[in-house]
């Protein structure tokens, strides 16, 4: 059984350690040693990851009581173990952050069901809907619980002693409660800060509804808050100077630009409308069904098709974009043949893929035959050869 050194040091960066067993997990080399100050993965919070006689660590698992540590290459004898310091307090910061922020929800009548301590940032799943989550309160509260630097007791409690806390929820299993006076206690194996400042600052990022009458709160915590306000900070000057105005004001010319960029699109499809029309009126000329190749991409062509189609017309339009084909077909609402079994035809020429109705059908496919795919469209309907 492997001596957990962090369960009584969790600020130890390096130690000595004998390997005793080699394993094999999940096909790689896996590492017991007769101490460790590496966290096995569990309770949410990652396994460490470091060194063990210079040999990467690539994380550290616990299997059947046993420690595992996922090393790049077979190692034996006596080890130097070093940790991921940075990554282990990283780890420490939002773990105990969690329990504060938990301790907050829960005396609102929101416990905490589920803790996922992510790469980025963090998330728990809260026991209560949304709705009833005041989230700025919990906030709040949590940040004040580490602004107090309030000690944390980390160790095993037993008998009398252990019946006079009052448990935030009930342990999985053995006797080690993470406690802090007044604000909260929990059964937990995880590492931990001695005193709530070392968490820095709790910022809550967002909340959604996760299942039935549940809730999931996304959060970072110190070194995190930092960084996410760093690429904030980035963020809202490059909008701010494309925008051309001051970062307070990125909103407002935000949805000013966003107003003209959909004033612009409706000005922009009306003429492609107006377009369509006139294109379609000058193909009618030419008799029915209109067979034509256009310019302008597939949305021209569609439009076209669809206004021939509401002037009495059948047409069966197509665009080339970069070798690439779009077919329109469309008819007049009514009897008629299908415009989807044509097109499903002409495409089979193309190597295409599209669908639709009786009246109105669109796909695409390689270019290379469509004058032939066409071609075999309006024998369908009437013998026409393509023309545009």
């Amino acid at each position: 059984m492997t001596e957990r050194l962090y369960l009584s040091d969790p600020y130890l960066r390096s130690f000595r350690a004998r390997v005793v067993e080699m394993r094999d997990l999940d096909g790689k080399p896996a590492a017991i040693l007769d101490r460790s100050a590496f966290y096995p993965e569990g309770g949410g919070q990652p396994g460490d990851r470091g060194s063990l006689g210079g040999v990467h660590v690539l994380d550290t698992q616990e299997r059947d009581g046993a420690v595992l540590h996922l090393v790049e290459k077979p190692i034996g004898g006596e080890v130097e173990g070093a940790l991921d310091w940075a990554r282990r307090f990283d780890h420490m910061q939002q773990h105990h952050g969690q329990h504060l922020l938990s301790a907050a929800f829960d005396k609102v009548g929101a416990p905490t069901l589920s803790f996922h301590l992510g790469e980025r940032t963090c998330t728990i799943d809260l026991d209560a809907p949304l709705a009833r989550l005041d989230l700025e309160a919990a906030e709040t509260a949590a940040n004040d619980s580490v602004w107090r630097n309030l000690p944390v007791v980390a160790r095993n409690f037993v008998g009398e002693e252990r019946a006079r806390l009052p448990l935030r929820k009930e342990p999985v299993k053995g006797d080690r409660v993470v406690l802090v006076e007044g604000v909260d206690a929990s059964p937990c194996g995880g590492t931990h800060p001695a005193r709530t400042g070392e968490v820095g600052c709790i910022a809550i990022l967002k909340a959604q509804r996760w299942g039935e009458g549940k809730s999931r709160v996304e959060f970072v915590c110190g070194s995190r808050v930092v960084q996410l306000t760093h690429e904030a900070s980035e963020a809202l000057a490059g909008a701010a100077e494309a925008l051309k105005c001051a970062p307070s004001d990125v909103a407002q010319a935000a949805a000013r630009a966003m107003a003209d960029s959909l004033s612009r699109r409706k000005a922009a499809d009306g003429l492609l409308a107006d377009l369509a029309r006139l294109e379609a009126a000058r193909l009618r000329g030419q008799g029915d069904p209109v067979v034509a190749k256009v310019e302008r991409g597939a949305a021209f062509a569609k439009a076209v098709a669809a206004a021939i189609a509401e002037t009495g017309g059948t047409a069966l339009i197509a665009s080339i974009d970069e070798g690439r084909a779009h077919l329109c077909f469309a008819r007049p609402k009514g009897p008629g043949p299908s415009m989807g079994a044509i097109l499903k035809e002409a495409l089979a020429l193309l190597g295409g893929k599209g669908g639709g109705s009786a009246e109105f059908a669109q796909g695409a496919g390689d270019g290379e035959k469509l004058d032939e795919a066409l071609a075999l469209a309006a024998r369908k309907i009437g013998d026409r050869a393509p023309s545009g």
